[in-house]
């Protein structure tokens, strides 16, 4: 039995009318926070109803669609419904949450950024692990120091890159030691078999001088057992 998702609601009525492509913002539901929307834990099923009536997905674009961008603050939703949402409109937002408690961190050391090149730099590692990768990050060990020095770090499975999720080194953000480097979200080609090869690649690379860490990838298993 697999798991089922939980949902947090968030219930508004338009101020002003939202044309198509224009946002709107809504507090985070009691209980949660950017915290627990972002690094991975939203999951694809959210949707929102318009006046207790019609039902439309959220997906980062497309007609009879909305976006969701998690802030600080609020969540700011895009109307790519193709029509104007009047003003005094009532809309549901559902947001869904990953459920459980299963991640796995798979942890990857680096060698030093100085030695990185526009190249793999770990290539074709087996996890074993059926499941999705729903976040990265890079954890800095030693500083980088010297200015203007940069690197783009994406994840590949087999032949494919993730769309979305690299992580941008730069040698303002490799500092100081401890600090932690997050990836932009990860918006598809995800999906891991047991079977499958995992490697990272560097691009847009300006050769840092100094500066060491490791990543850190997370992995939801499949779930396909009842806990």
């Amino acid at each position: 039995m697999k798991i089922r998702n939980n949902f947090s609601t968030a219930t508004a009525i338009l101020a002003t009318a939202v044309a198509n492509a224009g946002t709107f913002t809504v507090s985070y539901p009691s209980g949660t926070s950017q915290l627990s929307f972002n690094a991975g834990l939203a999951d694809s099923g959210s949707y929102m109803i318009v006046n207790d009536n019609d039902r439309y997905p959220v997906a980062a674009s497309g007609a009879g669609t909305f976006a969701i961008s998690y802030g600080a603050s609020n969540i700011t939703i895009t109307n790519n419904l193709g029509f104007t949402l009047a003003a005094g409109t009532k809309v549901v937002l559902m947001f869904e949450v990953v459920d459980g408690n299963r991640r796995i961190p798979l942890t990857i050391p680096l060698p030093p950024l100085a030695t990185i090149t526009a190249a793999d730099i770990v290539t074709e590692m087996r996890p074993g692990i059926a499941g999705t990768i729903e976040y990265w990050e890079f954890v800095t060990t030693i500083a980088a120091t010297t200015a203007a020095k940069a690197a783009t770090l994406n994840l590949e499975i087999d032949t494919t890159d993730l769309t979305g999720g690299t992580i941008a080194l730069t040698s303002a953000n490799v500092t100081p030691k401890g600090v932690v480097v997050p990836a932009a979200a990860i918006t598809g080609n995800n999906v891991l078999t047991r079977d499958s090869k995992l490697s990272v690649e560097a691009s847009a690379v300006t050769a840092f001088a100094e500066g060491e860490g490791y990543l850190v990838v997370y992995i939801r298993p499949t779930q396909d057992d009842a806990y």
